[in-house]
């Protein structure tokens, strides 16, 4: 087995050890909401004096079993530790947070190994290794109207990650739409992290603005087993990047009783050089727009219930063909929250992505995925996921047939 696995099962069987000897009091273990427990009294008395531990395990399992370049398996986990140090406990410093992260990755990408695809099917697949993730400080000022963070982040943190995407299994759309780190290896997510300053103005409930400048250092944007996620210099691939997000929260204040939305307009803008897909030359700047929304439509059990449908919308373009691979990524789907009576933690979830090609790569054609998924919380730090992807037209070249994909994604709070 791969070491890095091995540490990993045996980082989570310590901490399932010690909260069954030091949690008698929390009840049957299958009630904690964390896989480990409470530590005996530990974690909470911790997190009273300011310091908060999470983290957690997603673990792909798929196979193509029809289509692609050829049948095969594989198996993507990505591992997640954070600290969160709330210094006005710690320190006096009135709305002051600091916050880290460890990542490890192991496995591989059945994109790559099997299908030939570019809306990769694995969202636990990153580039294997062990990794120094998100290290940033927060501070909110004006009663939590004003936000600023400092430090090494992902984009995903602040841009383009709607809430319904973290129902899906596909890389496609979670944590952010595939086409923005495709296309802009600066517009990040774990492992990748770039130094950043990022501001958000939140004046309402509804209402929210955040810009953000990140450094475009590649190494950072494309992490290295090797360096661990450690390159803090601030060398740049050309000048910074810049992006900005609109957002907009219907019905989602303590008082409203309206059907619950969240709507985003975002844009970026990258100084870095790209090269471009002919292999001739590089071009300077790409930028890129989008719009993300989702939307409640129906809902169960009256105002205050979450249970319901909520169809969703995103569409990313990124209009420099001739340095980006999807220059138009168009994704729709719903998901249904409590479909199963006595089941209301569970999502039905079902998506369909289309992404147009440049003309500039070796096949300028389309590319479309349809997926099927359903998460099935089975205790409170438990999830499984059985997933279902039809991929059309595996890398737009038509060569390769249609594939479909059925795999199962679990994922574990501790």
């Amino acid at each position: 087995m791969n070491p890095a696995r091995v540490g990993i099962l045996c980082l989570v069987l310590i901490l399932a050890m010690c909260g069954v000897l030091r949690a008698q009091d929390e009840g049957p273990w299958w009630t904690w909401s964390t896989i480990d427990g409470d530590w005996g009294g530990y974690r909470n008395m911790l997190a009273d004096r300011g310091l908060v531990f999470s983290g957690t395990t997603v673990i792909d399992l798929q196979g193509n079993v029809s289509g692609g370049e050829h049948r095969a398996f594989a198996c993507a986990d990505a591992s997640l530790l954070a600290v969160d140090a709330d210094l006005k406990t710690i320190a006096g410093l009135t709305g002051t947070l600091f916050h880290a992260e460890f990542v490890s990755n192991v496995g591989q990408n059945l994109s790559t190994k099997s299908l030939g695809n570019v809306l990769q099917v694995a969202t636990a697949f990153a580039q294997p290794g062990y990794y120094l993730g998100q290290i940033y400080a927060q501070q909110k000022a004006f009663n939590d109207v004003f936000i600023l963070q400092a430090g090494r982040m992902t984009t995903a943190n602040n841009f383009g990650s709607l809430p319904v995407f973290s129902n899906y299994m596909a890389f496609t759309d979670n944590p952010i739409p595939i086409s923005l780190t495709n296309n802009t290896i600066y517009f990040t997510s774990l492992s990748a992290v770039e130094w950043a300053l990022v501001g958000t103005v939140a004046p309402t409930e509804s209402v929210a603005l955040a810009v953000g400048v990140y450094n475009t250092n590649l190494p950072s944007g494309l992490p290295f087993a090797l360096q661990h996620g450690l390159d803090f210099s601030f060398n740049g691939s050309g000048g910074p990047m810049e992006a900005g997000q609109f957002t907009y929260n219907l019905n989602r204040g303590r008082d409203d009783t309206g059907l619950p939305g969240t709507y985003y307009v975002g844009w970026f803008y990258s100084g870095a050089d790209y090269q471009v897909l002919s292999g001739e030359g590089y071009r300077k700047g790409d930028y890129g727009v989008y719009f993300e929304a989702q939307q409640m439509i129906y809902r169960y059990g009256g105002a205050g219930s979450d249970i319901g449908l909520t169809p969703w919308i995103a569409l990313n373009y990124n209009p420099q063909q001739s340095i980006n691979q999807l220059p138009l990524l168009v994704m729709a789907g719903a998901v249904y929250h409590g479909l199963i009576r006595g089941r209301a933690d569970d999502n039905a979830a079902l998506g369909f992505y289309y992404g147009k090609l440049s003309p500039a790569t070796a096949s300028s054609s389309v590319e479309k995925v349809l997926e099927l998924a359903y998460t099935w919380w089975g205790m409170t730090w438990l999830s499984i996921t059985p997933d279902f992807q039809y991929v059309f037209n595996p890398g737009g070249s038509g060569s390769n047939r249609n594939a479909a994909v059925i795999g199962a994604q679990f994922q574990v709070l501790f």
